[in-house]
């Protein structure tokens, strides 16, 4: 095995969602602009005798079992975030964020190398020039990518180039809900944005590690006969840089689109920004989790080359909503045509402020 060092430095908010969505008085309580999770176990525990019906059959929520001296508590709370979701009402939604078992963030080191295979995917097209036509694209969502994949990667799971990529999950503070925070989010178009998303999101600047490691056994003259992997080795020795190059083409048409879109100008100076990094040889700019959009997580530009064959699987798969305030798509038309923004309150009104899940990443021998 070649060992490496997986070092992963949050830029904007970054949320991984882990399926869950948490409901206000039940799962969590707002307090003085904080937001703080309860421990229903914990509650229920100590007050379980007082779980009985109301006349029309409903029981007490989790959070109308404590007292205001029970607040101040913290063994009925497992973590506490800064800020709030918009609505107050009961049963107001929050998407949970991926945590562990001791309700502290990380990185999977699925969503990684999710990640770093669109990248790969994205940066080795031209070497393999896979045939692209309707026929080369499946017809189910879920699948649709696999025929080109196959090209890319090899014929099968066992024959997949990334069989030798090991990517470990990245772990950051050990502290519950440490670094963690309520983001407001909306889907922005070029004229406007849509209902708010409230989110648990990792804040920027947070530093995450972990590990890495490139199964050298599999290059092997032995499993070379079989795997066929060594023509494509570079593209794992080259991976910081073929997903930087990935990144730079995504950061040139977002800096285009939200130079468009209405009220956006501080997404497009962050944008700016990032097109000029200072970065050494060893790292890379990588988007992940939710926001990432469909040109970070499909082969992007490539499948826009041929405009007709673009068309048809816009209309085949559905990938334009149509709706009343928007026109009917047309060929050519910009897509994706929204992105997904982070929100912040700029003089008495939400303004985009950043996009999500922007990271620096970094690899070193270890």
């Amino acid at each position: 095995m070649a060992n490496f060092i997986l070092n992963v430095k949050t830029l904007t908010p970054l949320h991984i969602g882990s399926g869950d969505e948490l409901r206000q008085g039940f799962d969590f309580i707002v307090k003085n602009g904080r937001t703080y999770r309860l421990d229903v176990d914990a509650i229920l525990a100590a007050k379980g005798d007082r779980m009985t019906p109301s006349r029309a059959g409903s029981y007490p929520r989790p959070d109308e079992l404590l007292t205001s001296n029970d607040l101040s508590n913290p063994a009925f709370f497992r973590y506490s975030l800064a800020g709030s979701p918009r609505s107050g009402q009961a049963d107001a939604r929050l998407k949970a964020c991926i945590k562990d078992v001791y309700d502290c963030a990380y990185i999977p080191g699925s969503s990684l190398k999710g990640a770093f295979r669109t990248a790969l995917a994205w940066s080795g097209w031209k070497e393999v020039n896979p045939r692209l036509e309707r026929g080369a694209i499946g017809r189910k969502p879920k699948d649709a990518a696999q025929p080109l994949e196959r090209e890319l990667f090899g014929p099968n799971p066992n024959h997949d180039l990334l069989r030798a990529l090991q990517v470990g999950d990245c772990i950051g503070s050990q502290k519950p809900g440490d670094r963690l925070r309520v983001v407001n989010a909306q889907v922005l178009t070029m004229r406007r944005a849509g209902s708010p998303v409230e989110l648990e999101a990792i804040s920027g600047d947070t530093e995450f590690s972990g590990v890495l490691r490139i199964d050298d056994t599999l290059f092997s003259p032995l499993a070379e006969h079989k795997l066929h992997f060594s023509k494509r080795r570079h593209w794992l020795d080259e991976l910081t840089a073929r997903v930087q190059r990935h990144s730079q083409a995504r950061i040139g048409k977002l800096i285009a689109w939200f130079e468009r879109a209405e009220g956006a100008e501080d997404v497009a100076k962050f944008y700016r920004r990032l097109a000029e990094p200072v970065l050494a040889p060893n790292q890379a700019l990588l988007q992940l989790g939710w926001g990432t959009g469909w040109d970070g997580t499909t082969f992007g530009t490539h499948l826009q080359t041929d405009i007709h064959l673009f068309e048809v699987l816009v209309r085949d798969f559905r990938l334009h909503k149509a709706n009343r305030q928007s026109p009917p798509r047309r060929a050519g038309d910009p897509f994706p045509r929204s992105k997904r923004v982070a929100m912040k309150v700029k003089e008495g009104r939400a303004a985009p402020a950043a996009p999500f899940g922007w990271v620096v990443l970094e690899i070193n021998p270890a």
